[in-house]
Formats: structure tokens, sequence, C-alpha cells
């Protein structure tokens, strides 16, 4: 199996920006005209460059920064040059095909389609989480705590993956030389948009490969220059990182989710730094929405509490 490793160690080049946020060129929409002056059907208005600068605007407002093409390429697992070609150069007439055909779908239908193949993207913005007040803030200030072990439990699956996932993306910037984020999920990237600086490793392939898979990647983890380490299910399922793991909680902020609660008595006898757990529940008079709350276990007071 081939695995998709992120890039820790890459160095930061200039950056180039996106501009402000704008609507796409009204003088862009004329239809290409042929010499006689027909036009020739389907005659799609916008260019293959409008399509992807007006994309690249409406991330950089929706993330609150610039987009910048080594960003971009960070997020699609491309080089920097592959991405400035796909965005600026390249005419994709197979992207200007597709949206022919999804025009020609009614409105209801063209929005069904597009969220049928497209992931969920888990944020501390989302309305499943953030539907308390201060909510986000209060998991802001968590996160940012520069070393302990936090301990996501309870809930369902999905639910506890969700929280894992946001987090690991509220820790992961814009730019950067160095990732913010570093770890390794269990489980397979088919209904969450994953976080680039992790790598997954399918869960469902059994435990004898899921154990040769992290020991194979577990020293590049371990030398990361993450300040923040992400483990969804590894505590559980490869239990001879756990000595790592209580390790790197003391000049790291380590996070694990797993299905259940470990031995806080043990723990807290091992652990120097603070330890706070993220119990994960469902709201009876809303299912969609995620509770999350925070206790603290040692050391300083968890946000909010």
């Amino acid at each position: 199996m081939r695995l998709g490793l992120p890039n820790w160690a890459s160095r930061g080049r200039r950056h180039e920006y996106a501009g402000k946020p704008k609507g796409m060129n009204k003088q862009t929409r004329k239809p290409r005209l042929l010499d006689d002056g027909f036009i020739t059907a389907p005659a799609y208005p916008f260019s293959a460059r409008d399509i992807f600068g007006d994309l690249r605007s409406r991330l950089a407002a929706e993330h609150r920064r610039p987009m910048s093409f080594e960003r971009l390429a960070k997020m699609l697992r491309r080089s920097k040059s592959t991405t400035y070609n796909w965005f600026d150069i390249f005419h994709h007439p197979h992207v200007l095909g597709f949206l022919c055909l999804l025009e020609r779908l009614p409105p209801a239908e063209r929005q069904s389609f597009i969220e049928a193949h497209c992931r969920a993207y888990p944020t501390l913005d989302d309305p499943r989480v953030a539907h308390a007040p201060g909510k986000t803030a209060k998991l802001l200030e968590l996160l940012n705590q520069e070393a302990g072990l936090t301990i996501i439990t309870g809930g369902t699956a999905f639910s506890r993956t969700f929280v894992f996932t946001a987090l690991a993306h509220a820790a992961s910037p814009a730019d950067g030389r160095l990732p913010a984020a570093a770890g390794i999920d269990l489980h397979r990237s088919n209904l969450f948009v994953p976080v680039e600086s992790l790598i997954y490793i399918d869960g469902d392939l059994g435990p004898d490969h899921v154990r040769r898979l992290t020991h194979r990647i577990w020293p590049r983890v371990l030398t990361s220059g993450a300040p923040r380490l992400f483990f969804n299910r590894v505590w559980s399922c490869v239990p001879e990182v756990r000595e790592d793991l209580l390790r790197c909680a003391g000049f790291k902020h380590v996070v694990i989710a797993e299905e259940g609660a470990s031995d806080m008595g043990d723990l807290k006898t091992r652990v120097s730094t603070p330890i706070h757990v993220l119990t994960i529940s469902t709201a009876k008079s809303v299912p969609e929405r995620i509770l999350v709350n925070c206790r603290r276990v040692k050391g300083a007071k968890c946000p909010g509490n």
C-alpha cells in the first residue's frame, strides 16, 4: 500500500496571494465568436482561469486569509508549480465540459449532486458543534495550550472523529514553514475532508496492517516540528507507542480520540502537564448537534469551566 505522507520538512517559498474576493469579470462572460459572427453551443461563458480564480477568492474569503499557491498546493497535495498551472495556465476543457452538463440539472438537483459528492469539512464553526455560546472560543483556548494531554471520548465514531478533525483543522495554519499539527488517524477519509498534515491509515484492514504502517512512519511523527500531535484510535490499536505519546505530552499538546476512557488515575501519575477530557454526546432534542463537555482532570483549569 502506498502512503501519501505530508511533507513536514518542506521549505516555505515566496507566496502569491489571491486578490480581494470579487465576482468574475463580466467582460470574460462573452461567448467566443467565430470569424463569421455565429456562436457555437455550448458557448460556456467562463474560462477555466475564471472558474479557478473565483474558487480561490471564495476560499480566501471563507478562511479569512490569503490563498497562496503554496497553501493551495498543500491542500491539494500537489507541487506548487502544478497548482499554479492548474489555476493560471491550463484550459481544462474537461472541467468546462463538466460544468456545461451540470448546469443542465435543475438548481435543486444540481445542489444535491454537489452535496452527494463533497465530504463534510469539520470546523469548530460548524453549527453541529458551535451551537452553544462561546463554545468555539473555549475549544480554541484549550487547543492553544503549549503542552498537555487532551482526550476525546464518548459519542459515536462519527461524532468523535468530527470533533477530532475539527480541532486538527483549527490547529493547521494557512501558511507556514513548519506544520502546526501532525499525527495519525486510523479512519478512512471518505466522510470528512482530511487534515493535510496528518497521516491517514485504513484501520479496517486489520490490526497487523495498522501496527506495521504505524511503526513504519512513527519516527517521522515523533521528530516532526509540529507543537500539536493528533492521534485517532492509535492509543488502543497500537498500545506499544503509548509511552512515546505520554512523553510527548510533557512538551507538546497531544490530542487523542478513543471510544472508551483511559485509566485517569494512571495517567495523572505519568503526565506532569495538564490533562483534559472532552466527552462527546448527542443533543436529545436535535440529534444532529454534537455536545462537547470539557473536564479538567489535572493541571490548568479547563477553559470556560
